[in-house]
């Protein structure tokens, strides 16, 4: 499964958004006579949230499991950290997911968001904020010259 391009949508007064109609196609096609679960966690490195198909939140949980230690606390608070910040999501038979208004207000989304397709993974991102769509991108011309840089190495 491969989410790309990106996509605008807003929050119902329910903290309810619709699915992007290409992305619950690529979903559908993956759990066709069940019902589809996903996952959604605050990003670790950045201000919007990321939306996981339940197969890549357990292929991410289980590298993060596999190098735990139960007598390294550290490595102990991350993994508790990860999980216990995760929420299970179920779309609805209209296609929208309910977001926990804590996870909303912890990325900055009131209203508009911006759906980016991240491979394996959906990123959802505020966009009327300053951390939103203008400036979750490169410029072009940066983007040209650090793929030029990545693809000569």
């Amino acid at each position: 499964m491969s989410f790309i391009g990106k996509y605008y949508g807003k929050t119902d007064a329910k903290n309810r958004v619709f699915l992007p109609a290409l992305f619950r196609k690529l979903l559908s096609q993956t759990c066709p006579d069940a019902q589809l679960q996903l996952v959604v966690r605050k990003d670790i490195f950045e201000k919007c949230l990321v939306i996981y198909p339940m197969e890549q939140w357990e292929g991410e949980v289980a590298k993060l499991r596999s190098g735990l230690n139960r007598f390294d606390s550290v490595k102990q608070m991350v993994y508790r950290k990860m999980v216990s910040d995760a929420v299970y999501v179920t779309p609805d038979n209209s296609g929208r997911i309910l977001l926990p208004k804590q996870m909303l207000d912890s990325v900055g989304i009131s209203e508009g968001v911006l759906f980016v397709g991240m491979e394996q993974t959906i990123e959802i991102w505020a966009s009327e904020s300053e951390n939103g769509a203008e400036t979750i991108f490169m410029s072009d011309e940066d983007f040209a010259e650090s793929i030029r840089k990545m693809m000569s190495e």
